[in-house]
């Protein structure tokens, strides 16, 4: 609760993995202990910044023995100087007023984060798992309710770069109580996002 960080009751990661096509390359860039992709039947890719998650993460992709390639990196900073492209990108990132990023030679890097002086870690998640995908590749990304019609302006920016540079597919608003068992009754939605050019 900290830091504003609530593990995806499994129920909706399967849901998720259950919609995506087997043996992709797909990546978790804020993955905890890795619940969105650990049963996912493909070529994972698991990053955390936290190294204690990251223990667990390893061990518990050892018990399942699904051979994922788990990083303990800063996703916001290591995946930008690489050339890595995915099919799918899930993500339930911290979200909130307690995880902001004020680091200029971060914000800078972003489209939603070079022209503020401090933006939700939330919101540059979004933006880098849509930077992550190949063509035609899928974003299934977790969040809260007020991403979706909150009028503060860097909501509002946020609906505006995924409306202009991708594909919006759909969003699935998830029961109130659905991270309940995880501490919070946060409102929630999944979004889901193609990176195909709209023409026209």
């Amino acid at each position: 609760k900290e830091f504003d960080q609530f593990y995806t009751p499994i129920t909706i990661c399967n849901f998720i993995q259950s919609v995506m096509l087997e043996e992709k390359d797909a990546i978790d860039p804020a993955c905890g202990t890795g619940d969105l992709l650990n049963y996912y039947n493909g070529n994972i890719t698991l990053c955390d910044k936290g190294k204690d998650v990251i223990k667990i993460t390893k061990f518990i992709s050892q018990t399942l023995n699904n051979n994922s390639n788990i990083l303990n990196e800063d996703s916001l900073i290591y995946f930008l100087d690489k050339e890595k492209e995915y099919n799918y990108c899930v993500l339930n990132p911290p979200f909130g007023s307690k995880t902001i990023i004020t680091d200029k030679s971060i914000l800078e890097k972003y489209e939603l984060g070079n022209k503020v002086k401090k933006q939700e870690i939330g919101i540059l998640f979004i933006e880098l798992g849509l930077k992550l995908l190949k063509q035609d590749g899928v974003l299934f990304v977790i969040v809260p309710n007020v991403y979706l019609g909150n009028c503060t302006q860097s909501h509002i920016d946020l609906r505006s770069y995924i409306i202009t540079n991708f594909r919006l597919i759909g969003i699935i608003k998830l029961p109130d109580n659905a991270f309940s068992r995880s501490g919070t009754g946060v409102s929630t939605s999944i979004m889901i996002i193609s990176n195909t050019k709209i023409e026209g």
